[in-house]
């Protein structure tokens, strides 16, 4: 066997080339920072009564079966004095350093919020013990910027769960005060940074109260919040509870309202899917809360405004409106199906006495089923980073855009003025589930072509679908139909010319076919229209990694990274440049990063799979080839890798065999993968099925006779005649 097979090992991986892409209550471990203030240490900030009790009830929540039981250890529990700007920023940096994908992070934070100046940006601030009553800025305050970058930390580049509980909205004379800035923090707080899911206490231009009538000496927010979380909000207790033994944020949200409303003028928020799971409930617990409130229990009919409804008949509390009421708020639009506002929806059609409601629910249920798939839409015409990572990374979730659509159509009829754009979101949505599916296929041709179809009949109902021309350039680029592909891609940008999106797509069809002048020239254009989008960066850092300019690609990655530190792709790039200087603890570093924020990541689970192979950590290099074939199984290169690692350092000769044929599968062209095959049958006593891969591989070209003479994998045939007049026949 020829001296450099082992080399081309880890020669045959590609360079990146990137392509467009809860609950709750999880298994990983749960960990807590909670705040409470309630005496600030300048005179001037208006102490509070109970927030610091507020907290400490929220923390033995945490620590209860209820609470899922969380380990003391786990748990940051900062009151008052403790509360420092210090404090809080450690305790949310411990909160950042212990997470990793899977892990659940909870936030609670009870004091004053105010904004002192209102400045362009500035999202406001949590104030801290030490923070002063002037000069936010400079003293002990934590900004909600930070906070912000936080949250976005766990979430989006560790994949923690996170759960942000805020009871900020406290009254009192404040810096702010005059300026509303009190209503301008909880305005930042109500932002979703992330994933996050948000509950906070009440609306941004209200206020928290606290009192003595509640739990002896509570704010009314927390104290119900409790009550809640405990299994209230899924009980009986609840008009809108479902009873499952899980507290769903919609649950909460909708107890919270009735009960914190019935004592002000107070409506705690909530951010995140509704279907979203808390806690768990623990039933002792519940029927213990249910025995105290028994007998002064009231009952609550499902709330809907009576002015909004027809004057006359009894259509609002006909059961099928509302079950269609509880499925909307639910969200359980489509499925399951005998309890779907949709189904709900035409059994109500079949009743004549709720002819009446049928126009306004049937806006509303259409209104419905559009809304992910157009915010969707939205934050890619933005450019956004998350739904950029959703496509790259396949999020799941597309496939039901389609079916929303085409039902949200159904409502409206085709009569409606609605009716072909919907249908051209729909086919939008088709081909683009179909392109996303394609890239893990070996043969994507025939489902690329359906995608492209999916395209044209978007077009075809909507001239101007920038984003169809877009899609139809990727299904093209795929296909590895260039000239096409930059044609849609025009397209896209001349209806839509400061979108930077298709931009970034030129960039990288060229970069495809090595023109790089033109894809850097093309990069550059898309930087000018939005200097924080990320992948003409990474685009530079590739060009620069293949012109041999290593040095320069880390720089560009690097740069990347800064802007955009949940960019899995730039951290491969990185890897790959810092190991063509032989720095590969960097490398593995920046792999590992990679593989944190996109566990799919095959190229980069390859090589980490190769550093662990050079350091001679054989099982953990298995381990990293295996991850690479189990996201994608048609990863020719991986099953290369994993075989020759099986046949040489962890003897497994079957197991050899088997990522053998899938590679000779997937690369037919290549004669070393029979040569490797006939190695591993030949090491199993199958000489006669190894030699039939040996001839297969030489009438393919194969010419490392020596190669074949010398190597130990095929010690058991070389003295056996029909091996040497084999080698013989194609050498002369």
């Amino acid at each position: 066997m020829k001296a450099s097979l082992p080399v081309l090992l880890f020669l045959l991986a590609a360079l990146p080339l990137p392509a467009q892409i809860g609950a709750m209550a999880n298994k990983g471990t749960a960990r807590a920072v909670i705040i409470g203030i309630s005496d600030y240490q300048d005179e001037r900030i208006p102490n509070l009564q109970f927030a610091h009790r507020d907290a400490r009830a929220m923390a033995d929540f945490l620590l209860s079966e209820s609470g899922g039981n969380i380990a003391p250890e786990n748990i940051k529990l900062l009151l008052n004095e403790k509360a420092t700007r210090g404090e809080i920023a450690m305790a949310l940096y411990w909160l950042v350093e212990e997470s990793k994908a899977g892990d659940r992070a909870i936030i609670y934070f009870s004091g004053h919020g105010d904004l002192e100046n209102k400045i362009l940006m500035d999202q406001g601030y949590l104030l801290a013990y030490d923070a002063k009553a002037s000069n936010y800025m400079g003293s002990g305050t934590y900004p909600v910027e930070m906070l912000q970058k936080v949250i976005q930390t766990l979430s989006l580049r560790l994949g923690a769960e996170v759960l942000l509980v805020t009871d900020a909205c406290r009254a009192g004379k404040l810096a702010g005060s005059e300026t509303g800035g009190v209503v301008a923090t909880n305005q930042g707080l109500a932002q979703q940074f992330a994933k996050e899911i948000k509950i906070l206490s009440c609306e941004p231009d209200q206020s928290s109260l606290e009192g003595e009538q509640w739990g002896g000496g509570r704010g009314l927010f927390s104290y119900y919040l409790i009550e809640g979380l405990k299994g209230l909000a899924d009980s009986e207790a609840n008009p809108y509870g479902n009873q499952n033994l899980k507290v769903e944020l919609r649950e909460l949200e909708r107890f919270l309202g009735d009960e914190v409303s019935k004592w002000a003028e107070q409506y705690p928020m909530t951010v995140g899917p509704g279907s979203t799971e808390l806690f768990r409930v623990d039933e002792d617990t519940l029927l213990a809360l249910l025995e105290r409130r028994k007998g002064h229990r009231e009952n609550m009919a499902f709330a809907t405004p009576r002015s909004s409804l027809p004057s006359s008949g009894d259509t609002i509390i006909h059961p099928l409106y509302q079950q269609f009421q509880r499925a909307m708020a639910e969200g359980r639009l489509l499925y399951p199906e005998n309890g779907s506002a949709y189904a709900l929806f035409r059994q109500m059609q079949q009743q004549p006495g709720l002819q009446p409601l049928l126009s306004a629910l049937r806006l509303n249920l259409s209104a419905a089923l559009q809304d992910d798939a157009q915010q969707a839409l939205n934050a890619y015409l933005e450019a956004s980073p998350e739904e950029m990572a959703r496509r790259w990374q396949y999020d799941a979730s597309y496939q039901r855009y389609p079916e929303y659509l085409d039902k949200a159509a159904e409502l409206l009829g085709p009569g409606n003025f609605f009716y072909d754009d919907l249908r051209s979101r729909q086919a939008y949505f088709e081909g683009l589930v179909l392109r996303l599916q394609a890239e893990t296929l070996p043969d994507k041709d025939s489902i690329l072509q359906l995608a492209i179809r999916k395209q044209e009949q978007a077009i075809g109902l909507d001239s101007l679908a920038a984003h169809a021309y877009n899609e139809m350039g990727m299904a093209y680029r795929w296909q590895k139909n260039y000239p096409k592909a930059l044609d849609a891609f025009e397209r896209a940008r001349t209806l839509s010319p400061t979108w930077v999106v298709p931009v970034g797509n030129i960039s990288m069809a060229f970069l495809e076919t090595e023109k790089y002048d033109d894809a850097a020239q093309m990069a550059e254009q898309a930087l000018a229209l939005r200097q924080d989008y990320v992948p003409p960066r990474h685009n530079l850092a590739v060009i620069a990694y293949r012109s041999g300019d290593y040095r320069k690609a880390i720089e560009l990655a690097e740069g990347a990274i800064g802007i955009d530190s949940a960019f899995a792709k730039a951290y491969y790039i990185l890897g790959k440049a810092w190991e063509a200087v032989d720095s590969l603890g960097l490398a593995q570093s920046a792999y590992l990063q990679a593989v944190r924020l996109d566990p799919k990541d095959a190229l980069a689970n390859n090589s980490l799979g190769y550093i662990a192979n050079l350091n001679g950590r054989y099982e953990e290099a298995a381990a990293y080839y295996e991850a690479a074939i189990q996201s994608h199984p048609y990863f020719a290169n991986a099953h290369y890798d994993l075989g020759f690692l099986y046949l040489s350092e962890l003897p497994d000769y079957l197991r050899a065999e088997g990522h053998f044929r899938q590679y000779v599968k997937l690369k037919p062209a290549d004669p070393e993968g029979p040569v490797l095959l006939a190695c591993a049958l030949s090491l199993q006593g199958e000489q006669e099925q190894a030699l039939k891969w040996l001839e297969q591989a030489l009438k393919d070209g194969f010419r490392g006779f020596d190669d074949l003479r010398s190597t130990p994998f095929l010690a058991a045939l070389q003295h056996d005649p029909r091996f040497t007049e084999l080698i013989s026949q194609y050498e002369n």
